[in-house]
């Protein structure tokens, strides 16, 4: 048994950074890879506009799920975090500290509305999907069974090595922000559009030239529908139960030995250690297309496609 791995582009949304995207695109395409691409309906967040809108975004992303290029994902709604510590599942269950949410801690009714007209802003423009991808990772009981109800199936979250139902829905495992070899398993590689650095490209690119075993969401989606709903108590289906609990108790204690180490680290820097977060940086003042237009000719871009 080896490992699959797949992999999925966050924050997608007419404002993002093109140069990284369409990089990024080039390369999967000249290695068949297939990503999933979770879509911001209603992009609000002004940490996610770093370059000025494409008009013919939705049709540019229509054509990559017509042409079977792309899976496409709901990336919530609006993107807008708010702080809610504790709210999320997977931050007390795994000991990861999710201190911001779109959804969680939020009644179900409000859940529901926004999930639903997200929906309806990618059906309306011709973009269709029954998975969701949530911004930060952070969903509760209540965003659970909004999904159930606005006709959504499979999530790209979870910790665990295999496939699992819960709630009613298919977990997709995603733990890892980073191409690296795993022994066995299925895992999705998390790539952000706007952040990824030339350095995160060239390990990306040399990881695609290994010999491993890439597939893309809705393959994996379609085997493990069918084998968990026709085999639950196979042997098969056991073993993945019980390597997923490992997993998640390993998991789980890594991230409180990270914790204890960022204490550790805090109280030697003092109080110039205090790290900022992300959603309270500010845009980049240096970023290419935030320079005046004399100096934009002379920055090309680090990301232009290359040959692998």
């Amino acid at each position: 048994m080896t490992a699959s791995y797949l992999f999925r582009m966050d924050d997608i949304a007419p404002e993002m950074d093109w140069d990284r995207f369409l990089a990024l695109m080039s390369l999967f395409k000249r290695h068949d890879i297939k990503p999933l691409l979770g879509v911001v309906p209603d992009n609000r967040d002004p940490h996610l506009a770093r370059c000025r809108a494409r008009p013919d975004f939705w049709d540019f992303m229509r054509n990559l799920q017509q042409t079977n290029t792309v899976d496409i994902a709901q990336h919530g709604y609006q993107h807008i975090l708010v702080h809610r510590p504790g709210a999320a599942l997977i931050g007390p269950t795994y000991g990861i500290n999710k201190e911001v949410s779109e959804f969680a801690g939020d009644p179900y009714t409000d859940q529901f509305f926004r999930i639903k007209e997200g929906l309806k802003i990618l059906n309306r423009n011709g973009l269709t999907t029954t998975t969701w991808m949530a911004p930060n990772h952070s969903y509760d009981r209540h965003t659970l069974r909004a999904l159930i109800e606005n006709g959504f199936t499979s999530l790209s979250d979870g910790i665990a090595l295999f496939p699992y139902r819960s709630d009613g829905l298919l977990f997709i495992p995603q733990t890892s922000w980073r191409p690296r070899w795993m022994p066995l398993g299925v895992h999705t590689i998390c790539l952000h559009t706007n952040s990824i650095t030339p350095a995160e490209v060239k390990r990306l690119r040399i990881f695609l030239r290994r010999p491993l075993n890439f597939t893309r969401f809705s393959d994996v989606v379609t085997t493990y529908q069918q084998s968990i709903c026709e085999s639950s108590l196979s042997p098969l289906t056991v073993a993945h139960t019980l390597a997923n609990q490992g997993y998640r108790i390993t998991y789980k204690f890594s991230w409180s030995l990270r914790r204890q180490f960022r204490r550790w680290r805090r109280a030697d820097l003092g109080n110039s250690g205090k790290i900022q977060r992300p959603w309270q940086a500010q845009p980049q003042p240096w970023h290419r297309d935030n320079l005046p237009p004399q100096k934009q000719a002379s920055q090309p871009s680090v990301y232009q496609a290359t040959s692998p």
